[in-house]
């Protein structure tokens, strides 16, 4: 299967209102309010599309800081917390849907995330990557891709320098 990854745009109007990734609030985003989003400029949206337009997936993008006081110690050390806020990028919205859900287009469409957070955190500044996963399905989805919870909270990130040593690692 020949797929691409590529920015929501207008063209994917069709698209977007078959999309179904089994949780109401990750599909109805995507079909009401990313193209929104993404027009004031608060988020961007990737999709995971096939040869025949259909969605396979998406992820979204966007800049956030997060606050030194929610971080333990051992991710104060990590990150190289010397601020009260930290920047980074979130992963706000990851679906995939049901039809492509276990062959392997999560992983496909988090690592092209990561790359591409990785060479926007080298270009603007961002010291890890975060996510809030919706259920424990996803939570531990992340986890495997070496993801680290935080304390008392349902954050999860990953340092941009591991992320930097993974990807250099296989240059």
């Amino acid at each position: 299967m020949e797929a691409q990854i590529t920015v929501l745009s207008t063209r994917h109007s069709t698209a977007k209102k078959h999309f179904n990734s089994g949780i109401q609030s990750l599909d109805s985003y995507l079909q009401q309010y990313a193209l929104q989003d993404q027009k004031r400029l608060q988020s961007v949206c990737f999709i995971l599309e096939n040869e025949q337009a259909e969605i396979i997936g998406y992820y979204t993008l966007s800049a956030s800081a997060i606050d030194t006081e929610h971080l333990d110690q051992h991710s104060l050390l990590m990150l190289g917390a010397k601020y009260k806020q930290l920047p980074a990028i979130l992963i706000g919205r990851f679906a995939i849907d049901r039809v492509y859900q276990n062959k392997g287009m999560g992983k496909l469409l988090l690592m092209d995330a990561l790359k591409r957070c990785t060479k926007q955190a080298e270009e603007m500044g961002a010291c890890a990557v975060f996510v809030e996963p919706i259920d424990k399905r996803a939570h531990h989805f992340y986890l495997k891709f070496g993801f680290r919870s935080l304390p008392q909270q349902p954050k999860l990130f990953i340092p941009i320098k591991t992320l930097q040593a993974l990807f250099n690692a296989f240059h």
